[in-house]
């Protein structure tokens, strides 16, 4: 049924006596009810996975892809950047998150889906890795839109942990106030009491992943070039805060630039949102294949 005007109205005003309730509502809106949102959440994928299976219904299904992590970036206290349009970064990528994650659960329907945050709450950078390490994610996708100091910066970019960062020795990680992941200097890699074997073990697990980190950065660039008629950054190698510690997969997505003057107004329109989300699903039913056939090779 196709909601009213009434009724549209009468959401957005509740919506915004919510927002001007409390601070404690806008850090975590189920503290109005006693309701944890990522818990309700939770409860929803499983009611929905298990309606899909008593169904029997077919549907598209990804090969090695089971688990998705999306990371909308900033939120809370940081806002990320500001954009020509007065729009802040952090509801940018929440929103996007939760568009992208929609548009994978109604084609993939027995994929989990789980945001690293699913309100306007702060949350650092270790605990967004140790968040997908906990969810046992196959891809972790840490979602930005970018900013420069001039407006002539336009375009998309992906990056990708350096080799040497994949597996670092644990550090408090530093968030610079507009950009949560930026990159971070200064992590070193250690063994366990000087063991060859260990070294060994490590470098040949931070092979693996930076393989397939570095595949799953070409398939979003890939993507974006697809869907978005703008600048071709490229894929790049750098030492992401938010990307250190994964254990899975991990790409910090930049989908345009916020404060070019032209592109910053576009990013906030529907069509420019919609065309990130086909792009990003595009790249994750590639690196899906491009897993496979690594998985099978080896």
């Amino acid at each position: 049924m196709i909601p009213s005007s009434f009724q549209r109205l009468s959401a957005l005003a509740f919506g915004l006596a919510l927002l001007l309730t409390s601070q404690t509502a806008l850090a975590h809106p189920g503290a109005l009810w006693g309701i944890d949102l990522s818990s309700v959440v939770a409860l929803r994928d499983q009611a929905r996975v298990a309606a899909y299976k008593s169904a029997d219904v077919p549907g598209e299904r990804l090969s090695r892809v089971r688990t998705i992590v999306l990371d909308p970036g900033h939120g809370g206290d940081n806002n990320g950047a500001i954009g020509v349009a007065g729009i802040r970064e952090k509801h940018l990528t929440l929103e996007l998150a939760y568009h992208l994650r929609e548009a994978i659960q109604e084609r993939y329907p027995d994929v989990r889906v789980v945001m690293t945050r699913y309100w306007d709450t702060s949350l650092s950078l270790p605990e967004r890795v140790h968040l997908a390490n906990l969810a046992e994610a196959d891809v972790f996708l840490s979602l930005h839109y970018n900013a420069a100091v001039h407006n002539r910066a336009v375009g998309y970019e992906t990056f990708y942990l350096r080799p040497q960062d994949v597996t670092p020795e644990p550090a408090p990680a530093v968030e610079l106030p507009h950009d949560d992941a930026s990159p971070i200097e200064g992590a070193r890699l250690v063994g366990q009491h000087g063991d060859d074997l260990v070294f060994i073990q490590r470098d040949l697990i931070r092979a693996h992943q930076h393989e397939l980190s570095a595949r799953l950065a070409h398939s979003v660039q890939d993507g974006f070039r697809g869907h978005l008629d703008s600048m071709d950054r490229g894929v790049k190698q750098a030492n992401f805060g938010v990307l250190r510690g994964a254990h899975m997969p991990a790409v910090v997505v930049e989908a345009g630039f916020l404060t070019h003057p032209d592109e910053g107004s576009e990013l906030i329109e529907r069509d420019h949102r919609q065309r990130v989300v086909n792009a990003l699903l595009d790249a994750i039913v590639t690196f899906d294949a491009e897993l496979e056939r690594v998985l099978d090779a080896n």
